[in-house]
């Protein structure tokens, strides 16, 4: 992963812009120029537990909406390297689930391109490429209640300190029916979330 990053010399500038070129490349993977901050989050997270070098730069720990990240939520608000590649709105009042909203900036988008043309050229860059692009196109359709159903599902370390954990529970027919229809689960993940409901 320190492929993604153009310093030397500092461990600490290697790990921050290693951590804003992987956001970047999050942002940029998709047409969609905005996505929440949950959705960003928790597909980096993703990310994170099937390319073991992003863990050089970035944790997680259990938290109120699931994963939680620091270093990502820092480095959206303030970023060091790529300060004009995205804009970070808030999210509304009445909005408890989306975490506020991350736009891609045209600037962003040029650095992107180029970016993306380097990474083409090494092989585990290129799959993390692919792989942020799959996530985005798989999980942007979500909202943030399926889309944490099915990080507690298949992570259920993470829904120990969740303050929103109960909420999704409740919904868990409703929302797991929206992910079948939706086509990210079939009949067989259905059935298993059906049943782990009656296990609550």
């Amino acid at each position: 992963m320190n492929d993604m990053n153009d310093l030397g010399e500092h461990s600490v500038d290697l790990k921050e812009k290693s951590l804003e070129n992987l956001i970047l490349i999050m942002l940029g993977s998709s047409r969609n120029i905005q996505i929440s901050m949950l959705h960003l989050e928790k597909e980096v997270f993703l990310l994170w537990n099937f390319h073991p070098g992003i863990r050089d730069f970035v944790e997680f720990m259990k938290h109120y909406r699931g994963p939680f990240s620091k270093e990502i939520q820092e480095a959206v608000l303030s970023p060091f390297f790529l300060h004009e590649c995205w804009k970070y709105s808030r999210p509304r009042k009445d909005d408890k689930w989306s975490g506020g909203f991350v736009r891609i900036t045209p600037e962003g988008v040029k650095k992107f391109e180029k970016l993306s043309r380097r990474m083409k050229e090494d092989y585990d860059l290129r799959q993390l490429l692919y792989s942020a692009k799959m996530l985005r196109e798989l999980y942007d359709k979500l909202s943030p209640k399926e889309f944490l159903l099915l990080i507690y599902d298949t992570y259920p370390e993470y829904s120990k300190r969740s303050e929103v954990y109960r909420e999704i529970v409740k919904e868990k027919k409703f929302l797991s029916l929206g992910l079948l229809e939706k086509n990210l689960i079939d009949e067989k993940r259905l059935a298993s979330l059906l049943k782990s409901e009656t296990d609550e």
